[in-house]
């Protein structure tokens, strides 16, 4: 078995043929990929760093295919040992990898609200990363969307005080852009804690230091979140003008989730004054973005959204419709928490076809609060 293993045996990829076999199996669609995961290379280091590259940067613009991408090549890395028939892996690398993908598929999942997966995956990448050497950068990563999910669930008094550690260490260790990516968890926290007067100096202050790494992504974020805490505060000039700003470069970034959120924001701005009309457009464009992408529980909150404007429109029936659409995909998600109590009121309301409005109201206004 030993010499059937030897004679297969091939040395480690170069760089740039790493880099030529990872661009080729990315341009080619999944569904096309019928050769051995071997014959692409993709038990190769040098072809995995520039492939987790590649997936990580689509994971804005197509999420759910980042996520059928890095499923399929985590079980191909989990597979491959202890029968693993090359000379490529040194030390610690193939835990490593098996790390990274297992923390790019948490974080997508994340990002689609499928949360209990989430945490498996998050809980599998801490599990990688533990049996490699210098292992901290990478723990605070996975600790970050452990945060985040943390933050999406409401859960802020605790966001709020576990944040300073997690944001040190990033310092500590150099990495200063995860840093800054802390501080947005920060903001959401911080606005949801009635402080709203820290929240846009922070802001500001975020955008400079984006400015300072020369990182367009963050400043990007940065842009969206000062256009809804501009428009929530009635400043429409302002609110205007950085989502002006913001439009171009999340379009040149190809940051989907970001333009959708952006879309958001504008429509909130929209809302609050009273342009129905413009609102109603502007949600129903973050709905395109956010269906494009597969971020299905998005839709339905925005869904939420409509029927609200939709009803200040006297177009019940139709607002009756998405509200219909909406409910199961909350359900599936599980995107309030059990037995909220809005939830119930509108169902119910619906089953007896006159919308409780007050219950659309507080359910919608849940999900308005975490479109940061």
């Amino acid at each position: 078995m030993i010499g059937e293993l030897r004679q297969f045996r091939r040395k480690r990829l170069t760089p740039e043929e790493g880099r030529d076999a990872a661009l080729r199996y990315l341009a080619m669609p999944i569904d096309d990929r019928h050769a051995e995961a071997t014959e692409w290379m993709l038990d190769d280091p040098e072809t995995l760093l520039p492939l987790l590259d590649g997936v990580r940067a689509k994971g804005t613009s197509a999420p759910t295919e980042v996520l059928e991408e890095v499923r399929f090549l985590y079980r191909f890395l989990e597979k491959i040992e202890p029968r693993y028939p090359l000379d490529a892996f040194l030390l610690d690398e193939r835990e490593y990898f098996l790390g990274e993908t297992a923390r790019i598929a948490g974080t997508v999942c994340r990002e689609l609200s499928l949360r209990d997966e989430a945490r498996h995956w998050l809980d599998l990448a801490d599990g990688w990363f533990l049996q490699t050497e210098n292992a901290s950068g990478n723990i605070a990563k996975v600790g970050y969307q452990r945060l985040a999910l943390r933050t999406e669930e409401r859960d802020f008094g605790s966001v709020l005080e576990l944040l300073p550690q997690l944001v040190a260490t990033f310092k500590k260790l150099g990495m200063s852009e995860d840093a800054v990516k802390c501080r947005f968890l920060e903001v959401m926290a911080l606005k949801e804690s009635d402080r709203l007067s820290e929240v846009m100096p922070l802001l500001t202050e975020i955008a400079d230091e984006a400015k300072g790494l020369r990182n367009d992504s963050l400043l990007a974020y940065a842009y969206v979140n000062l256009v809804q805490v501009h428009g929530g505060l009635g400043e429409a000039e302002r609110a205007i003008a950085v989502a002006q700003e913001a439009a171009p470069l999340l379009r040149k970034l190809d940051n989907r989730v970001g333009l959708a959120k952006l879309y958001c924001g504008i429509g909130f701005l929209q809302k609050g004054q009273s342009n129905v009309t413009g609102a109603i457009e502007a949600f129903r464009s973050a709905q395109r973005e956010f269906s494009e992408i597969g971020m299905r529980a998005d839709i339905a909150a925005v869904q939420l959204v409509i029927a609200d404007l939709l009803l200040d429109a006297d177009q019940e029936k139709q607002a009756e419709w998405e509200i219909r659409q909406a409910l199961p995909l909350i359900d599936e998600y599980k995107l309030v928490p059990e037995g909220f109590a809005a939830m119930t009121l509108l169902r119910e309301s619906v089953r007896r076809q006159k919308i409780d409005r007050q219950a659309l109201r507080s359910l919608h206004g849940y999900f308005e609060e975490l479109q940061s």
